[in-house]
């Protein structure tokens, strides 16, 4: 007898077998996407529905360990977390050797994001060490910040830590953040050096000590040309040694520098730094710097803009900051700004699900001022000021220079409401698909589709919801809007 015959399944089997899903919920790639958006307790209860649904949410719930909440973690025996740990993705608030311990033991090994609060000890950074090799071709994300205790902690060792590049694999790591540690330039260099992919660094409240071979011009340090994004207060950039006045510039490391984040200073830490030092070293180190976003004291706010930068592209300041004087200082830019940005009081402000409360800032009784920039600046394609209150009748007065416009965050008067929001953005939605018509069908369709959009927007229609909509039909490219409570996107 054939022994090929006998292996293949019987008639009987056949129709054993399981059937296919019928539900929805019983699909795998439904199952899959819906496991990408629950939160960890969500997924803890629904990976104790079945078998498949555990398979399924397993990798939601072990996604992010933050040892500051799942200290019960370090009791799990070592068998679990070796099965677990694959799809461990994030880790938060390692603070002692025993988080370091514990990774390394359960051998995870596809880390994407981690932070640690480092301790002054060999065994610590040993160990710490290990754990960036393990991770090293999958790691893209690490915050480091020092140990508060430790005042008196002795030098960060770079070499010690990052040597990544000696296990033969190239670093992914594009973000990094460091603070209060203590880094010789040399080391400085070396982690630089260390970090090819690296697209983004945030520091501050570190000391860069440098040896006297280290001039001015910054002639010894490494240049990163692949550093784009630099977030750091400006006494941080100027003042890199605490204990010299002639060492380097941060600036002198990133020659393709394209965005600078400054944070608020320390007293007394940058107001002795001269606007036209800060321009020189720009103007000398940094050519492509045109995107500022400032969270410093609106005196600094305005000479940066006046008087260090010259054609920004991007502006983004806080919101408590607008005024005449500063909504003129952006003005010098006109010609070149693509975006202009105020911050947001929290991350979830755009999709929170309630209208936020608007700020009462200085220009409430100046609203034409706050229309100059859209009305003068040719190039915008993005403005963002979500917690100032704008008026239709300012808005109204003068036709908006920025015909390309994109995207669109802003509130209304009297648009105050979900219901009335809802309504405008409708309106808008509706208009742009008949506008959308006249424009693939030219003048044949010109009568009918007027009359729809007529019917649409009626001329007699003098809501606040009409006004809007017909404002928001002037920009042909608008397709993301904001007006009080969520993202309305377009194709």
């Amino acid at each position: 007898m054939d022994s090929s015959l006998s292996r293949r399944p019987s008639f009987l089997t056949f129709f054993m077998a399981p059937p296919p899903p019928t539900k929805p919920l019983e699909l795998p790639e439904i199952l899959v996407r819906i496991s990408r958006f629950v939160t960890t307790n969500d997924a803890i209860a629904c990976a104790q529905v079945s078998k498949a649904w555990f398979e399924h949410f397993t990798a939601s719930v072990w996604h992010t360990v933050d040892f500051d909440v799942h200290k019960n973690l370090l009791k799990v025996n070592t068998a679990a977390l070796a099965k677990y740990s694959p799809h461990i993705r994030v880790v938060k608030n390692i603070k002692e050797r025993s988080h370091i311990l514990v990774l390394i033991v359960s051998n995870a090994s596809k880390l994407r994001r981690l932070s640690v609060t480092m301790s002054a000890t060999q065994e610590f950074y040993a160990n710490f060490s290990d754990l960036l090799r393990q991770v090293n071709t999958s790691i893209e994300d690490i915050d480091i910040l020092q140990s508060p205790g430790d005042n008196a902690a002795p030098f960060f060792a770079v070499d010690s830590i990052f040597s990544m590049t000696s296990t033969g694999t190239t670093s992914k790591l594009s973000s990094l953040t460091i603070q209060g540690l203590t880094i010789t330039r040399d080391a400085f260099s070396s982690l630089l050096k260390a970090c090819p992919a690296l697209k983004f660094l945030s520091i501050r409240d570190t000391n860069l000590p440098s040896l006297p071979i280290y001039d001015k011009a910054g002639t010894r340090c490494h240049q990163h040309t692949g550093l784009t994004r630099l977030k750091a207060p400006i006494e941080q950039v100027f003042k890199t040694d605490q204990q010299s006045s002639d060492a380097p510039s941060l600036f002198v490391h990133f020659p393709n520098l394209t965005t600078w984040i400054t944070r608020k200073w320390t007293s007394g830490g940058a107001a002795d730094i001269p606007y036209k030092a800060i321009r020189t070293e720009i103007a000398k180190h940094c050519p492509s710097l045109k995107k500022l976003w400032t969270k410093t004291p609106a005196p600094m706010t305005i000479g940066m803009l006046s008087e260090v930068f010259d054609d920004l592209t991007t502006v983004c300041i806080l919101t408590e900051q607008f005024s005449i004087e500063t909504v003129m200082a952006i003005l010098n830019h006109q010609e070149s700004l693509n975006a202009v940005y105020t911050f947001k009081s929290h991350d979830n402000l755009y999709n929170s699900g309630e209208v936020p409360e608007v700020k009462n800032i200085q220009l409430e009784t100046n609203g034409w001022i706050i229309q100059s920039i859209p009305r003068r600046c040719p190039e915008l394609i993005k403005l963002k000021f979500p917690l100032y209150e704008m008026s239709m009748d300012d808005i109204e007065k003068a036709k908006w220079k920025c015909r390309d416009l994109e995207e669109l965050f802003i509130r209304i008067r009297g648009l105050n409401t979900k219901e009335k929001i809802d309504r405008a953005i409708q309106l808008w939605k509706d208009g742009r698909i008949i506008v959308k018509k006249i424009q693939v069908n030219g003048e044949q369709a010109l009568a009918s589709s007027s009359l729809q959009l007529n019917s649409v927007l009626s001329p007699g229609d003098g809501s606040i919801e009409a006004r809007v909509a017909r404002h928001l039909l002037k920009f042909k490219k608008l397709r993301e809007v904001w007006l009080g409570w969520r993202i309305e996107k377009v194709a």
